[in-house]
């Protein structure tokens, strides 16, 4: 079996409908290097983890619910990130005061601390985006919101029916 340092698919003549695979890698290169970026500032939130911490910042307690509807990410990854920021001392989970039922996150001292260090660090970034984006001469960003607004109005099976007419 031949290997190399591309997927296997890179090596088909179809490769180029390979998008979501190719997206997944670049998100998985930017989760890497964020969280790299990130703890060179003294942080210790992962990178996938910051809007979580940004958003309790933002909106005080907050319960599962809400951050993943906010944030726009399935209730278990939500679950998953909230429970490694506990595991880190950067929030807590306690009932609700008005519905037992309920539990809601609140930033630590340590977690408030670490709010204030990302919205900084993300300052920081926006130099470092727009330095690869002068480098690619497109911006990435804005590359990505049109690519995700085009294909929630008209999804990839549309687009195929309509070249099929």
């Amino acid at each position: 079996m031949e290997t190399n340092n591309s997927p296997f698919y890179e090596r088909l003549s179809f490769s180029e409908a390979f998008v979501g695979a190719r997206a997944l890698r670049l998100t998985d290169i930017i989760g890497k290097q964020g969280d790299d970026f990130f703890r060179e500032a003294g942080l210790v939130a992962p990178s996938r983890a910051i809007s979580t911490i940004l958003f309790i910042d933002h909106n005080g307690p907050s319960s599962l619910v809400e951050i993943a509807k906010a944030l726009e990410e399935q209730h278990q990854l939500t679950a998953q990130r909230t429970t490694l920021l506990e595991d880190l001392l950067l929030v807590t989970r306690e009932p609700d005061p008005n519905d037992q039922r309920r539990k809601t996150f609140h930033l630590t001292d340590r977690g408030l601390r670490e709010a204030s260090l990302i919205e900084e660090r993300c300052r920081e970034a926006i130099e470092v985006f727009n330095n690869l984006n002068n480098e690619l001469g497109f911006d990435l960003s804005e590359a990505l919101e049109i690519g995700q607004k085009a294909l929630a109005q008209r999804s990839l099976l549309e687009r195929h029916g309509a070249m099929s007419r």
